[in-house]
């Protein structure tokens, strides 16, 4: 776990080069949508596309989406969604992925421990291989199921595609396991604070619902700063922007942040966002 850093994996797609990075100074980020604004920020001028996910992800129940930023003519565009990415990219100690280049081919990129293997697919091939991630060609799709778009029209400018797959063995290490399991039962008897109703959907890692919304993405929800650094899914919102359960459930798993670093995230973000958007003017 990275308690007081976060750990960057930084990918070349045009090079097929890569870099495991520590930045110490995203650490008061949080993770999520904060981490997310930083890291385009820092490399604004290398057009970047930002995976991330929350430092909570697969502890906890309803708390499994990521967020992906890139860049539309130096405007930020912010996509939410679902599926195991950001659990196993937890797992793998992995807090964002910097995406550098676009291809013009097809390329599967496979995350080992401190490893990351470049792979040349045809189409054919590219189509049939299970990711936790994956672009193609001028549109935002899904993995199987799930998707960070929310309606067919939305598209991206890429002339191939990349797929990500995350391998990790690890497995979680607590040291209070006590502690941790009386806040996740108390979490998950939350479920009726979800604006959501349970179905028999596929659900995203970590979230017994597979509610209605469980394969589309969220970037059309007003959700809370807090919730968004996470990454919870938006409809429990009312459960993850609570500051005493946030912060109960980040020292449980080990993270030593203060109620302060909690309150001030809106500022950051919203700090930020002023600085890109003069950039683009």
């Amino acid at each position: 776990m990275n308690f007081d850093y976060k750990r960057i994996l930084y990918i070349n797609l045009e090079e097929q080069t890569f870099e495991f990075k520590i930045h110490e100074d995203l650490w008061k980020y949080v993770g999520g949508i904060a981490v997310s604004y930083k890291l385009v920020m820092d490399n604004y001028l290398d057009n970047p596309m930002v995976l991330t996910c929350g430092p909570l992800s697969g502890f906890f129940p309803y708390i499994s989406k990521s967020s992906f930023l890139y860049l539309d003519n130096g405007k930020v565009i912010e996509k939410y969604g679902g599926g195991n990415i950001a659990m196993n990219m937890n797992l793998a100690s992995i807090d964002g992925i910097v995406i550098l280049g676009t291809p013009s081919d097809f390329v599967k990129v496979t995350v080992y421990d401190k490893e990351v293997i470049f792979t040349k697919e045809n189409e054919k091939e590219f189509d049939k291989t299970i990711y936790d991630f994956v672009l193609k060609k001028h549109a935002l799709n899904s993995l199987n199921y799930f998707s960070f778009r929310n309606n067919e029209s939305e598209t991206i400018n890429i002339e191939g595609g990349f797929g990500i797959k995350i391998e990790t063995s690890r497995s979680i290490d607590l040291s209070d396991f006590y502690d941790y399991e009386n806040l996740y039962n108390s979490f998950l008897n939350q479920y009726k604070e979800l604006t959501v109703e349970p179905r028999n959907n596929p659900s995203c890692a970590g979230c017994p619902m597979g509610c209605d919304n469980s394969g589309k993405g969220e970037d059309d929800l007003n959700i809370a700063i807090l919730p968004r650094c996470l990454i919870s899914c938006g409809y429990a919102e009312e459960i993850y922007k609570n500051i005493p359960n946030v912060y109960a459930a980040l020292n449980s798993v080990g993270y030593r942040y203060h109620h302060s670093h909690l309150e001030n995230l809106p500022k950051l973000v919203g700090e930020i966002r002023a600085n890109l958007a003069k950039r683009n003017s």
